[in-house]
């Protein structure tokens, strides 16, 4: 009688432990260190950056959430660490990330990186749609930028392909939607820094800080070309 005790005993915690393996694989808790960052892409992020009826994560398909798959491991590391920390400040990040990477751990954080890094990028269907003549512009200030304003050409840092290079983001297949309000936002961080040098009363009010290396770029295109460029990186494969 003693031996099935134990050994129903020893079934039942089986059973438990299996059942909490399974709920962490399949969990969406933000504040469990013991997720990791392979479930939580898998049950949290895809909500917003996956494709649906694909078994490819991060290939999101509403332009207000980036495509992540594929993206520089590094970079993506930094950015959701940016998130973590508020220092991150767009209005999508404040709205959309700053709650969900509030308690991510640092190991989360590396994890997702590199589940999405893996991820195999798609080409962007909206790319069809787009004005061949505003590609075309935009391919012009790619491979050859803006000498007149001092802009170098985007494949100097993105490479040939904006495939990028660790913290160089890959820009390649992007949304232009989302590439677009992102240049906006450097272009207003650069304006900010403008109006605080004529005047230090003014306060910086920088949006994306670690961005210093873009603000002049932005600032140095019109709008119309910053939707000529966001186009053609978005018919990137």
């Amino acid at each position: 009688m003693k031996q099935i005790t134990k050994i129903l005993t020893l079934s039942a915690v089986a059973l438990t432990l299996g059942a909490c393996s399974t709920n962490l694989d399949r969990s969406r808790s933000l504040g469990n260190p013991q997720v990791t960052g392979h479930t939580l892409a898998q049950q949290v992020c895809s909500i917003c950056h996956g494709d649906v009826g694909s078994n490819v994560n991060g290939n999101s398909v509403n332009p207000t959430f980036p495509i992540l798959a594929g993206q520089q491991a590094v970079y993506l590391e930094a950015e959701m660490q940016e998130f973590h920390e508020h220092t991150r400040r767009d209005k999508a990040a404040q709205d959309m990330m700053w709650g969900i990477a509030r308690d991510f751990t640092p190991e989360q954080i590396k994890q997702l990186a590199e589940y999405f890094s893996k991820q195999t990028p798609m080409p962007n269907p909206a790319a069809a749609d787009a004005d061949p003549t505003m590609v075309a512009a935009g391919q012009k200030i790619f491979t050859e930028g803006n000498l007149e304003k001092a802009v170098p050409p985007c494949a100097a840092c993105h490479g040939a392909n904006a495939e990028g290079n660790g913290p160089i983001p890959r820009l390649a297949g992007q949304h232009a939607d989302y590439l677009y309000k992102q240049l906006m936002v450097f272009n207003d961080d650069a304006q900010s820094e403008e109006e605080h040098e004529k005047n230090p009363a003014v306060k910086e009010d920088l949006e994306r800080p670690h961005g210093v290396a873009m603000e002049g770029i932005a600032h140095g295109l019109s709008d119309q070309q910053k939707h000529d460029v966001a186009l053609y990186l978005q018919s990137l494969k």
